[in-house]
């Protein structure tokens, strides 16, 4: 018997081991993603509207929560932190058009307003009409710039180390790009995604290696997509961001609950940009979470939910 299933054993981890050898890493990646996503209780759905295809998660009961990724980044940004989410809210993690598996052209434009109104069409396909709303870093410029809008259909809005805030200390980041330097979230390369993952992380959680080189290959494929996305988002001169709607500019009027979460080592938006936004939102609660960076829904996905539970049901 033990003899059994030792070799059964064995042979699962042969298995495993030809598969990684043979399956290209495309095809691993989605495996891998697909079972992050059923863990998370989340499930892939697509829709089409004014002409781009939009993908997206959705899973739980509640009142639905939106989930909008950060720069770079996609819809799975989530997954790791949903399965804590999913038993109180109706979880929507949306693929933003030029990002992941979203309708992605350097032909169309990725400013801030335009990408509100397209996330205006997207919920309105999807019916929702009062929901919750949480954005990390690009994700909390266009949650933050929606709400400010849309007041009235955003209950709540959960900003995690959000871009565009004027009255922030620069990050060791842009401190690089002042310089002269590469934006590290701007990869171009294989060697320089590997090289983010420095920048993104202080204790990088385990990233199977199929999911780093799908997306490295992704980064070095969508160049020119990313270097537009980049550019009209941040509007850099000089090596210093300029962004068009500050947060702590349109937010100031915003009378909803607002939580900001933001990781103290974090090297890509200073976490100084929290007390600039309680000043323009007196209301707002800030949460620093201690020894972790730029991704706290990934880096520390638990303790991450559990300040957004607590601060949604005071």
């Amino acid at each position: 018997m033990v003899k059994n299933i030792l070799a059964s054993a064995s042979a699962i981890v042969v298995i495993a081991i030809l598969a990684y050898l043979v399956v290209p890493d495309s095809k691993l990646y989605s495996y891998i993603v697909g079972v992050e996503r059923v863990y998370a209780g989340l499930e892939l759905k697509r829709l089409e509207l004014d002409g781009l295809e939009v993908e997206y998660l959705r899973g739980g009961s509640g009142r639905p929560l939106i989930l909008l990724h950060g720069f770079g980044a996609n819809k799975d940004n989530w997954n790791r932190i949903s399965r804590y989410l999913v038993k109180n809210f109706d979880v929507v993690a949306i693929d933003l058009p030029g990002f992941g598996n979203s309708t992605k052209s350097p032909d169309l434009d990725y400013d801030v307003r335009t990408q509100v109104e397209r996330l205006r069409l997207i919920v309105d396909a999807l019916n929702i009409d009062n929901f919750n709303m949480a954005g990390n870093s690009m994700g909390g410029y266009i949650a933050g710039n929606f709400a400010a809008k849309y007041p009235e259909n955003v209950q709540s809005l959960w900003l995690i180390s959000p871009f565009g805030i004027h009255g922030s200390e620069l990050s060791e980041m842009f401190e690089l790009t002042q310089k002269g330097g590469h934006p590290p979230i701007l990869p171009r390369t294989s060697r320089e995604f590997a090289e983010l993952l420095d920048y993104l992380f202080v204790n990088p959680p385990y990233i199977p290696s199929p999911i780093l080189d799908h997306l490295a290959a992704e980064s070095e494929l969508n160049v020119d997509v990313n270097e537009k996305a980049f550019d009209q988002i941040h509007r850099m001169k000089r090596g210093t961001p300029h962004p068009e709607l500050p947060l702590d500019k349109v937010l100031a009027s915003y009378k909803r609950p607002v939580l900001i979460s933001w990781g103290e080592r974090d090297r890509v938006l200073h976490w100084s940009g929290s007390l600039a936004l309680k000043n323009a939102i007196p209301h707002a609660k800030i949460e620093i979470i201690k020894n972790v960076g730029h991704l706290p829904m990934v880096e520390s996905p638990a303790k991450t939910a559990m300040s957004f539970l607590s601060f949604y049901g005071d």
